[in-house]
């Protein structure tokens, strides 16, 4: 029997506080070091979901890993891009479409991320961590 969902969903969100706080830290090193700030983003984000898929991998679904760790990787890789898309464009949507949200930004930021951990949650359930 796999574990409930709600358990996965606690552990999934807390891998990905971790996995915000790795790319947090690299963009702040990174520019601090005088490295452009786009370049900075696209480095921290590599290593961010990296972590992530390893934490997630080892805590969230372990049970469901997949022996080809390179395409189990590749998948994750894709459904969180996918996933920062869906952030992005829920943040930028409602900031440019909903009074609210453009005069209290933070409110976008936050139903961007909800959206983006449900999508990205769902995503590694269903196609990348999927029961075999």
């Amino acid at each position: 029997m796999s574990r409930p969902a709600k358990v996965e969903i606690v552990l999934f969100s807390l891998v990905g506080a971790a996995g915000f706080v790795v790319d947090a830290a690299i963009v702040w090193a990174l520019t601090r070091s005088g490295a452009n700030a786009i370049i900075a983003q696209a480095v921290a984000f590599a290593v961010a979901v990296t972590v992530t898929w390893l934490l997630n991998r080892q805590f969230t679904f372990a049970r469901h890993a997949n022996p080809n760790r390179l395409r189990e990787w590749m998948h994750y890789v894709a459904a969180n891009s996918l996933g920062a898309v869906i952030n992005n464009g829920v943040y930028v949507f409602l900031v440019l479409t909903v009074a609210m949200f453009s005069k209290e930004p933070v409110l976008a930021v936050a139903a961007g991320s909800l959206a983006g951990l449900v999508f990205n949650f769902t995503a590694s359930r269903a196609w990348v961590f999927r029961p075999r």
